[in-house]
């Protein structure tokens, strides 16, 4: 495949470096393995590696998102300096732990935005729970968080759907994102992951509310459901952002993967371009 003339920009990404990647736990190497991208998270790269293949797949630009699990340790800080270090490949996407103190993360999400740069808050209700459980989006440590998004003008971006690591998947139900839209109808949000098994249910939601958007992020097109691929094309290409969860997922692979829908190309401009652009206030 050629490398896109659109100018592609993936909504979730992560670098996982090789000191990280001595961390992360066997819950989400599974999860790497089924994908067949296991060297991706047991060796980490260096965010030149990424930077390479953005360029070979023709991706113009990537939301470069924290992580922190556990030991796991992809902070806000170190977005940030990769986002002032190619200003014109990444933005950043900063997070938290809603279970901590609630000032203390006020506090954060506070620093990220004014002090860091970052653009957008990622959230994942599986890891805030006790590896059974997870914290649905509707739990009030949440409240205070999507308040502050509000404030700071800043999207937020929750993972739906099950779970590919092995941690509990009932937390990331799409449906609970409609109680917090119809509380925060000022905050942006992106049911990320698409909401597999229950993307119909994200669907739903996300053409019931002018706050709601989806991003594909962890689900290649070729597994996307005909229903999905008529809502890309059609009745909701003004909601659907593409993403790859990179490294879980190559951005060569994730981009053939659309070319081969034949969408008509303003839809396809919407989806890897055109929605990121104006969700996240990209310039």
């Amino acid at each position: 495949m050629s490398k896109s003339e659109i100018g592609a920009i993936d909504a979730w990404a992560t670098c996982i470096t090789p000191e990280a990647a001595k961390h992360w736990p066997d819950e989400f190497r599974h999860v790497f393995r089924r994908y067949g991208s296991i060297e991706k998270l047991t060796e980490g790269m260096q965010i030149e590696t990424m930077l390479a293949e953005m360029e070979d797949a023709g991706v113009d630009l990537a939301v470069l998102s924290s992580f922190v699990y556990k030991e796991v340790q992809v902070t806000n800080d170190m977005v940030a300096a990769w986002v002032k270090q190619y200003p014109k490949k990444f933005v950043g996407c900063g997070s938290v732990d809603p279970r901590d103190k609630p000032m203390r993360v006020l506090d954060e999400i506070k620093r990220m935005v004014n002090d860091l740069g970052l653009i957008a808050l990622r959230l994942e209700p599986y890891a805030y729970g006790d590896g059974i459980r997870g914290l649905p989006p509707t739990e009030r440590a949440y409240w205070p968080l999507y308040a502050k998004c509000c404030e700071l003008n800043i999207p937020v971006a929750i993972q739906v759907g099950h779970t590919g690591p092995l941690l509990p998947s009932e937390a990331g139900r799409p449906i609970y994102l409609d109680e917090v839209a119809l509380a925060f109808p000022e905050l942006k949000i992106i049911g990320a992951h698409l909401g597999q098994p229950w993307d119909e249910e994200m669907m739903i939601l996300a053409w019931k509310h002018p706050n709601v958007y989806i991003d594909t992020s962890a689900r290649p097109a070729k597994r996307w459901n005909q229903s999905f691929v008529e809502f890309v094309s059609g009745w909701g290409q003004d909601k659907v952002l593409w993403a790859t969860d990179y490294p879980l997922l190559p951005f060569q692979r994730c981009l053939e993967d659309v070319e081969a829908l034949n969408l008509p190309i303003q839809a396809k401009r919407k989806l890897l371009r055109d929605n990121a652009q104006r969700v996240f206030g990209i310039v």
